[in-house]
């Protein structure tokens, strides 16, 4: 199952993972993703992933959740807020991730949903708000 939201207000991306997702499935969360991520015209931008009750991915949905983050990183961007409840899934998502950008991890693993919007609003506050940039922190939640 996946969701992919877009606050554009906050310049925040949304995404929900969880169950076993296959390679088709992923094909279609990755182009949502994509989409979504394009909104900002490679701008920069904050993601929320919510990983909570995702399963292990198997190898061809795993090389896909790797493309998608690095088709992110490289559109702009410049902080993922990841919550996850299983430790397999938390470190097979974030050995993708650092594949997918070596050297450049952008994921701050939280413990909680609240944590991670917490997470996000500080990052708001310091790279949208001090650049000139309206961004509201606290719309709709």
């Amino acid at each position: 199952m996946f969701e992919v939201t877009n606050d554009t207000n906050r310049r925040t991306v949304t995404v929900r993972l969880s169950g076993f997702v296959r390679p088709n499935e992923m094909k279609e969360f990755a182009s949502r993703y994509r989409a979504e991520t394009d909104s900002y015209g490679g701008g920069r931008h904050l993601v929320l992933a919510d990983m909570r009750g995702l399963r292990a991915l198997e190898p061809e949905s795993a090389t896909i959740f790797g493309e998608v983050v690095a088709y992110g990183r490289e559109k702009g961007c410049v902080m993922c807020a990841h919550v996850s409840d299983s430790t397999i899934a938390r470190l097979q998502t974030a050995r993708v991730a650092s594949e997918a950008t070596p050297g450049d991890d952008l994921t701050v693993d939280c413990v909680s949903l609240e944590e991670a919007k917490k997470q996000l609003d500080k990052a708001r506050t310091r790279i949208f708000l001090h650049d000139g940039h309206h961004v509201s922190s606290h719309a709709a939640r």
